[in-house]
Formats: C-alpha cells, structure tokens, sequence
C-alpha cells in the first residue's frame, strides 16, 4: 500500500465492506420490525447482521493489525486519559486504529447485538414456529413474551449505543477536525503510523465469508419455505376434516379456526343456538353438538400457534368468545384505521380473510398478511 503523507491505512477494504453491510442491515432491520408482513425480509436482514458480527469476531482474530482484538485498548485508566486529552487538546495527535472509547464500543456492540440476534432467531422459532428452531414451539412457546421484550430491549439498546458513537465521530470530524468520517470510506486515517498490509488468505476468506451471508440472506428472503423460514404449522383442509362445520360455520361468515378460542368460549357460544349473534341458527340439537365437539377438542387448549396461546391466555377464567373484544386482537390490530373495518372493502373487523389470505386453512402468519387496495394502516 502506497504510504499517504500524514495519513495511515487503517481499514482495509473488506473491514469496510463488513462495516458499512452491517450499518444497513441493522437498520433495515430495525425499520422492518414496525411491519408485521416484512417478518421475513426482517429475518433474512438479521442474518446479514449476525454474518457480520461474527465476521467481527474472527476478523479480529485472524485479520489485519488494528482490526484485531489485541490492538485493541480496554484498561480503564487510558480510557480516562482519551477523554481528559479529548477535552484538553482539541488538536491532538490521534492514534490508529481504536481508541479507548471505540475499543469498548465495538467490544460491546458486537457481543449485545448477537444476543439480540440470536434471541431474535430463538424467538422466530418459539413464537412464530418458523425455521429451524420451531421445534421450541411445543415446549416454550410460555416464554415468547419474555424473550420478545429481550430483544426489543437489545434492539433499543444498539440504537441507543450507535448513535452515541455517530455523535463521537460527528464531534471528532468536525470539532477537532481530524476528518474521521471519511475512514471508513477511504480506509485512511490522519494519523503516523505504520499501514496495514492485508494478505491473499485473508481477503479469499474474507470475500467467501460475506458472499456466503450474502448469498444465505437472499435465500431466505426469495425462497419460499425454505429450511431457514419454513412453518411448522401447515394449512388445514377443514371441509376434509369436518364437512358439516366447514358448511355451517362459512355460509354466513368466516371460517373460524378452532384454535382462536378456548373450549369455554366455545361451549358457551353453542349453548343457545337460537342466539348467535341476534340470529336463529336453526340447526338440529344433535348437529350443533357434533359441531361443537369439533371445535373444542381442537381448542386454543390444544394448539400453540402464537394467538392460540395469546388468546387462551386472556381467557382463561371468562367464557369471553368475540375474539374481536379481546385485549390480544385490540393490540395487534390497534394500527389499523377505524373507518377501514367499515368501508366497502373489509366491511367488519370480524372479515379476516380480507387481509390474512390463508385465514379459513388455519394460516394467521404474520408474512401472509396481504392489505387490500387502498386500505393502509396508520
């Protein structure tokens, strides 16, 4: 590398390249997190993330002077004489590679954001019982909410972090003038020292590396059910499974799947046919108890699709059985627009399948919600 007077090749190419695909992926990531239906664009987005954290990791380990962990500066006392000189010296004479604060930065941001990854693969798994890690689904699908407030918090915490660190580089560039935007753009930074040489074994590496996460990102996002977002729960032919309950419970609304209530609710709603919801079903006793039989050995009780779980949660000690009343569909709902459950397209919040496709085979994910022509959220 041709030495730049006053200036010292810090960041090679591919250490950029690593740097500014994790820049954008997180918060591209962080951005599709707001939208129910970009769930798998989210994941495959936290993926590039995580190949890049880890990349962190080994680069540190096998990559070029200053990259590497060993350079990097952790004892607290230097980290009380950067600020003091920082403060002192608006001119100082900066030193290559990572200082004290950036040490610490870059130390804790890669370790808190592959927790916050793999909580966020971990919790794909439990909550959605997609990818490889649904078979958590049957046994932990209690602790969901848990692990979605980790995450969240992580995800909080990261931004929180990154924006304090823009900050100490916006001062760096434009109050000591030390022109520090510009390294991870050019890779040199205003400093004396000596530059980094990167060799071949390290930059074939380093390209197969990220072209596989790359390659591993697109894949997920662009095949459909492939290993990595592949549901455990399939589609329900319920017109094979129960003829009579697919006939009476779709002629005059919906076919609600029986996982959406506990057996209570059920029971309670098939107690007197003769109002359901201000009408006369007018169906034989033994039909309606054939119907019912259906519905509550299939039960929110005995499913643990994430609003199966939520749903039976709530009510557990009420016979509550309009889903629409409850706090589960209230909150998951509660960006949409009043007026749109009244206008000519979805007509009634109890109209599902106008934007869950697959709603009437026992489907609700989160990527197969499809809004309807101009019906928007909020």
């Amino acid at each position: 590398m041709e030495q730049i007077q006053n200036k010292t090749y810090v960041w090679s190419f591919l250490g950029r390249i690593s740097h500014w695909l994790l820049v954008v992926s997180f918060f591209s990531c962080f951005v599709t997190s707001f939208y129910e239906n970009m769930l798998t664009l989210h994941i495959s987005l936290g993926i590039v993330v995580f190949g890049m954290l880890l990349m962190k990791i080994v680069w540190g380990l096998i990559g070029p002077k200053y990259a590497r962990w060993s350079d990097f500066r952790f004892a607290l006392k230097d980290l009380k004489f950067y600020f003091i000189q920082k403060i002192k010296d608006r001119y100082r004479q900066i030193q290559p590679g990572h200082n004290p604060a950036s040490s610490w930065f870059a130390f804790l941001v890669t370790w808190f954001g592959i927790v916050c990854c793999i909580s966020g693969f971990v919790l794909y798994g439990i909550q959605e019982g997609n990818g490889l890690l649904s078979f958590l689904n049957d046994k932990y699908i209690s602790y969901a909410n848990g692990l979605d407030s980790i995450h969240i918090f992580l995800a909080y915490l990261l931004l929180i972090m990154i924006a304090t660190h823009i900050t100490g580089v916006l001062i760096e560039q434009f109050y000591h003038k030390t022109n520090m935007v510009m390294a991870m753009i050019s890779g040199y930074k205003r400093a004396k020292e000596e530059d980094i040489t990167t060799t071949f074994r390290m930059k074939l590496l380093g390209s197969l590396y990220i072209l596989l996460t790359l390659v591993v990102a697109y894949y997920t996002y662009l095949v459909p059910d492939n290993i990595f977002t592949k549901s455990k729960f399939q589609k329900v032919d319920y017109k094979a499974l129960d003829a009579d309950f697919h006939f009476e419970c779709s002629d005059c609304h919906n076919l609600f799947p029986p996982y959406l209530l506990p057996s209570a609710s059920w029971k309670k709603m098939f107690k007197n046919q003769h109002e359901h919801y201000g009408e006369d079903l007018e169906l034989e006793d033994s039909l309606v108890k054939k119907i019912e039989n259906f519905m509550v050995t299939r039960s929110a009780e005995f499913s643990t699709q994430e609003s199966a779980y939520e749903i039976n949660k709530e009510l557990k000690n009420s016979s509550e059985y309009t889903i629409t009343k409850t706090n589960y569909w209230k909150i998951i709902h509660k960006d949409i627009k009043k007026d749109i459950f009244e206008n000519n397209i979805v007509e009634r919040k109890s109209n599902c399948v106008a934007c869950h496709k697959d709603f009437e085979k026992g489907i609700i994910y989160d990527i197969n919600i499809t809004y309807p022509q101009n019906v928007i959220k909020n």
